[in-house]
């Protein structure tokens, strides 16, 4: 029993450093008025910067559901991660009212992995 679940977290552990090296990198915005630079290192620590004032720094967790993966960065922001863009949700509406970047004025952010 207890080689089993040796075997299962050495796999579970291979999974997230494989994960890590999926989604680290540097992204820009696109599509957007927002200038948002986001790095996120193999460890899935973080930074990000708008513009030149506004600075965030912290842990990004991955999870997935159904064949769709998601981010949380740090807890305050979710996202949704897929081929290397990363959406952002900036604003909610009127039944759920939230602005994670209130320096932009749009709906959706979109960072693209730099090559």
């Amino acid at each position: 029993m207890k080689k089993k679940l040796i075997i299962l977290f050495i796999f579970l552990l291979i999974a997230n450093f494989s994960y890590s090296q999926h989604i680290s990198g540097n992204y820009l915005s696109f599509a957007s008025k927002c200038k948002i630079y986001l790095k996120i290192d193999n460890n899935n620590s973080f930074v990000s910067e708008l513009g030149k004032g506004k600075k965030i720094e912290g842990i990004v967790k991955l999870f997935k559901e159904d064949k769709n993966t998601y981010l949380d960065f740090s807890g305050n922001i979710s996202a949704m991660f897929n081929n290397d863009t990363i959406s952002i949700q900036n604003s909610g509406n009127s039944k759920n009212p939230y602005v994670h970047f209130k320096e932009c004025n749009c709906l959706f952010i979109w960072l693209k992995k730099a090559i």
